[in-house]
């Protein structure tokens, strides 16, 4: 592999990563009280998140929807994102389930998988992921009051595919495995938010989110894919969504913001 080829291999790659932080960390929370007769949970329904800056959206289905009661429900969803980086598209799937009792979210330890496609440049990658998921609806039956102090998460997954370069295949990219880890999280008072969607009383929840993949292998070379950020979650009870997400890497921050219910 030339340098060049390489160093635009790499670029693609440390898309695909930005991708797999955006897919893990896009999931939104949910309350007890509204998650199981929100308007977007039933099969079929949704919603749709943006991304400022960039152009980048991700839009949830409800591919299967259970309902006991108010409080019990649990369905599957399948996420599609799609973006532009130095004009090219990248698109990348993956399915989630999530599960509510009682009133709170069961937290599923299982593993699902998930094609990826990115482009970057004149490069593109191909993948099949998988990851083990803690559940979407990671607020249910959890915020009750200002300075709450929830529990940090953790997941994990491993990924591997293909990066070609005008056609031509340039090497092999594998993960064997990829964390993503959560401080303890802090709520903080509840105040008015306005979203496209309507304006919401919703609670602040900080944290610090880190992505591990230092020993990915593209060829015959080490990359590291590890990146880490500041969060904060607006929790939103009466949409139960987080109607926006705050991600600060490196003094630039993202926000994303819910934009459509169905």
């Amino acid at each position: 592999m030339h340098d060049t080829d390489y160093r635009r291999a790499r670029r693609a790659a440390l898309t695909l990563g930005m991708a797999i932080g955006v897919c893990a960390a896009t999931a939104p929370g949910a309350h007890a009280a509204a998650a199981c007769d929100a308007p977007w949970m039933h099969t079929g329904g949704g919603f749709t998140t943006t991304f400022t800056p960039g152009r980048r959206t991700v839009a949830y289905t409800v591919t299967r929807f259970a309902k006991r009661d108010g409080e019990n429900c649990d369905g599957d969803v399948h996420a599609v994102m799609k973006m532009s980086m130095g004009g090219q598209p990248m698109r990348s799937e993956s399915d989630l389930r999530f599960s509510i009792a009682d009133g709170k979210t069961v937290q599923p330890a299982r593993r699902s998988a998930g094609a990826l496609h990115a482009s970057g440049g004149a490069a593109r990658f191909d993948a099949v992921l998988s990851a083990q998921t803690s559940g979407i609806l990671s607020y249910v039956g959890e915020i009750t009051h200002e300075g709450q102090r929830l529990a940090g998460t953790r997941t994990e997954g491993s990924m591997s595919g293909t990066v070609s370069n005008t056609g031509h295949a340039l090497g092999a990219l594998n993960v064997p495995t990829f964390v993503t880890t959560t401080s303890d999280k802090t709520v903080g008072k509840a105040a008015q938010l306005r979203t496209p969607a309507g304006t919401f009383e919703c609670w602040p929840v900080a944290y610090e989110r880190a992505m591990q993949a230092s020993h990915a292998q593209l060829a015959s070379h080490t990359v590291n894919l590890s990146m880490k950020s500041r969060v904060v979650d607006h929790f939103c009870p009466a949409t139960g969504l987080v109607m926006r997400e705050d991600t600060t890497v490196n003094g630039k921050t993202t926000s994303m913001t819910v934009g459509a219910l169905h």
